[in-house]
């Protein structure tokens, strides 16, 4: 399979000289704030965007390497998705990526970046969760995200923030980023797999700002493990505004997660009316299906459609299904009443071609309302012994 997908939701204006990149929902008009650290060595492909309105002019997209243009760049009037189909960048062990945004016309509304990136040595992904936090409380420990959107100091409850692995087999290394801090003293950040902080933590010291990476951590992940990051702050209720979490995560089975996330939760309530959420990024619940579907850029097996609720009201059972061109494929069924939890169909999957475009579509419930943290799949590699397998089928006795 090669390639893996990063996906960044912004459904946000976005003003003109602006720096994003493929994580989560911040942009920035400085860009050393949006750059991210390629702890691997990977070539990047297939830079898109979707703009839902506004861009009157010319939108103009550019893949940044280091602080200079690289080779992907798309380009388009009004709202509509473009895509570089021809350009590779090509990034060596910590160089640093990002996306810059110019407009000739009416400042467009972007409802996602995406990109294929394939590591030089072996199967993984890039991760990151994006946006402002400002954190300040205390002498404790809270947790953060690898995917999605992060929240003021972080949440209390690990489990709001946790991601269930099911694609990869080791965790490399790690970052964050601290746009500023009036701090006095030390504040720590380690990954934390299982509500067990492990590996090489990262220490921003007092009034410490910037990007910091661990790599080479070689950190085992089993199916099934639940993995974030740790912040502990000392005493003081000085401000430390966190801009990025992120990690690197690799797989010996040739397999990928695509996540969508919200540090916070996004509250559903119950309606016959579908919910629609983009595969990976920030968790945006929107009612425009067409806006929020992306294209994948590779053939792959998807399985493991799963959800993590921190609430759940709902009065009958509701449904969340990963849609392929528009159409539901595969269904997991959210309980009626089911509390908070993971809500995961583990037995079905579909198969698709690099052309495919998916999506999430959640429905139902009756009355009452879900609070959901994390939406995702899990890609795996099509077996070379069978045929691509179109329409829902079963794991049981499947070699994925």
């Amino acid at each position: 399979m090669g390639k893996a997908l990063l996906i960044g939701g912004n459904n946000a204006s976005v003003a003109s000289g602006s720096e994003t990149n493929f994580f989560g929902a911040l942009s920035n008009s400085t860009e050393s704030n949006c750059q991210y650290s390629a702890t691997e060595g990977a070539d990047f492909t297939g830079l898109g965007v979707r703009i839902a309105s506004g861009g009157s002019g010319s939108n103009t997209v550019q893949f940044r390497k280091n602080g200079a243009n690289g080779q992907n760049v798309v380009s388009r009037t009004g709202a509509g998705t473009a895509e570089d189909t021809t350009h590779t960048d090509t990034l060596s062990a910590g160089d640093l990526f990002n996306l810059a945004m110019t407009d000739t016309g009416t400042t467009p509304n972007f409802r996602w970046f995406r990109a294929n990136v394939q590591f030089a040595s072996g199967h993984g992904c890039f991760h990151a969760a994006a946006s402002v936090a400002t954190c300040d409380v205390p002498s404790s420990t809270r947790y953060l995200p690898i995917s999605g959107t992060l929240v003021a100091d972080g949440q209390a409850t690990i489990a709001n923030v946790q991601w269930k692995n099911r694609g990869y087999t080791s965790l490399e290394a790690f970052q964050i980023f601290v746009n500023s801090n009036l701090r006095l003293n030390d504040s720590v950040f380690s990954v934390n797999i299982n509500g067990v902080d492990v590996g090489t933590p990262i220490t921003f010291g007092a009034g410490a700002t910037g990007l910091q990476t661990v790599t080479g951590m070689g950190i085992s992940l089993a199916d099934g493990d639940l993995i974030c990051i740790s912040m502990t702050l000392g005493a003081g209720l000085e401000d430390l505004v966190l801009f990025r979490t992120g990690a690197t995560l690799k797989s010996t089975n040739n397999n990928s997660d695509a996540v969508c996330g919200s540090a916070f939760g996004s509250s559903i309530t119950a309606s016959g009316t579908p919910t629609y959420v983009t595969a990976a990024g920030s968790l945006l619940n929107l009612s425009d299906e067409a806006n929020q579907r992306v294209k994948v850029g590779f053939a792959a097996r998807i399985k493991n459609l799963r959800c993590y609720l921190s609430a759940n009201t709902y009065s009958a059972n509701a449904t969340l299904k990963l849609m392929v061109n528009g159409s539901a494929v595969i269904t997991t069924t959210i309980t009626a009443s089911g509390g908070a939890g993971w809500y995961e169909n583990s037995s079905d999957y579909y198969d698709i071609d690099d052309n495919d475009e998916i999506s999430y579509e959640i429905v139902g419930g009756t009355s009452g309302s879900i609070t959901v943290h994390s939406i995702g799949v899990t890609f795996a590699e099509i077996p070379a012994s069978g045929p691509v397998q179109k329409g829902s089928h079963s794991l049981l006795g499947v070699g994925a």
